[in-house]
């Protein structure tokens, strides 16, 4: 939870910062007026490109969506007069897309799409008025600023985090600041500082999805088996390794399905985080690691008692399609799974983190053998 809140806490700063301090921001970026408002329109862009490249859809589309929209939130210096929209048409043009933007793996020829989609609409709304909308609606509601259009794309987003989607967090984000922009008219350079955040923290996004490809399991959302290589290039001398395999997992997913073999999976690793002292990665496959720096073996001992314990305690409900000659329904059916452990310390500096780590599986083998179900110690 706290890692899902750290983006809040990055806006909150950025308006924060840009707010309290817009008379000193002015005194020292006046001279420099034409650099700073190209800068959110650069990096949005070099954004897109490597969100593009790192097949980061919602990061691609949400990026162009502001590249496009920020000259006319905050029109440069001198070309005022060719990017003219209204707020009420900012706030359309934000709401719509936003509650539309697509989920479709970035291409090419998409964001080309998408692009020439959104410039056409902006040519639109320059062209079209809000007073044929007079006859048909009361006047003040023509005339009055349509902040409430932001609840339709905030009403998916929020949709989507109660669902455990939490990359519909950045668009709710960056998607509240613009709106800010318009909502909030500040002097120069307010509007511009704000976006030069938002396009900052698009762009560390990026880069912390690009990360999570690169170095977290997507199924589980563990570290992967590269940052345990990683991790493990510095391992103390009290090191334990412990490697934890499903026991029959292949029949679990003949039973039950893949999906439910995933499920499976998931529940495994929330455990594994819940384990003291230790951290936890996908090593691959079925088969998980634990690793303990400071523990004790007592400790050790405790913990993958506490696990084992926890997992043969846990059961999974799976309901069972219904079958033709059935009349009651479809059946639900209680399952369990079991998982074996092998264990090893390391002797000393001297010996190679591979060397644990064989010993380990070693192990894991003979607990298999021996009955499963149980930690064995090499």
């Amino acid at each position: 939870m706290t890692r899902e809140l750290s983006p809040i806490l990055w806006c909150a700063l950025v308006v924060t910062a840009v707010t309290l301090g817009l008379p000193w921001w002015q005194a020292q970026l006046d001279p420099h007026a034409l650099s700073v408002e190209l800068m959110p329109f650069v990096v949005l862009l070099i954004t897109v490109i490597l969100a593009w490249r790192f097949r980061l859809a919602y990061h691609s589309y949400l990026g162009l969506l502001l590249w496009v929209a920020y000259p006319f939130q905050a029109p440069f210096s001198g070309l005022e007069q060719y990017f003219v929209l209204s707020n009420n048409d900012i706030y359309l043009l934000l709401a719509l897309n936003l509650l539309w933007l697509p989920s479709t793996p970035p291409n090419a020829w998409y964001l080309l799409g998408w692009g020439g989609w959104l410039v056409g609409q902006c040519l639109l709304l320059q062209s079209l008025s809000w007073h044929w909308l007079e006859p048909h609606l009361p006047p003040a509601l023509v005339q009055t600023p349509m902040h409430y259009l932001f609840l339709l794309p905030a009403t998916r987003y929020f949709l989507g985090l109660m669902q455990g989607r939490s990359e519909m967090l950045t668009p709710l984000l960056l998607g509240a600041m613009a709106w800010l922009v318009s909502g909030w008219p500040m002097p120069w350079p307010g509007a511009v500082l704000l976006y030069a955040g938002i396009s900052a923290l698009l762009m560390l996004s990026v880069f912390d999805g690009a990360y999570r490809l690169a170095f977290r399991d997507g199924l589980t959302g563990l570290p992967a088996r590269r940052t345990l290589d990683g991790d493990l290039e510095h391992a103390a001398q009290r090191t334990h390794i412990a490697m934890i395999d499903v026991d029959h997992f292949k029949e679990f997913n003949d039973n039950h399905g893949h999906n439910w073999g995933d499920n499976a999976l998931r529940l495994l690793a929330s455990q594994l985080r819940k384990v003291r002292g230790a951290r936890a990665y996908r090593y691959g496959g079925e088969e998980f690691t634990l690793v303990f720096k400071r523990a004790s073996r007592a400790e050790v001992e405790a913990a993958l008692q506490k696990l084992q314990g926890a997992l043969n305690a846990q059961t999974m409900i799976i309901p069972q399609p219904k079958n033709e000659a059935d009349e009651q329904g479809s059946v639900a059916v209680r399952a369990q799974f079991t998982v074996s452990i092998g264990v090893a310390q390391r002797h000393g500096p001297h010996e190679l983190v591979a060397s644990v780590i064989k010993r380990a599986d070693r192990a894991l083998y003979r607990a298999k053998e021996e009955g499963r179900n149980r930690a064995v110690w090499g």
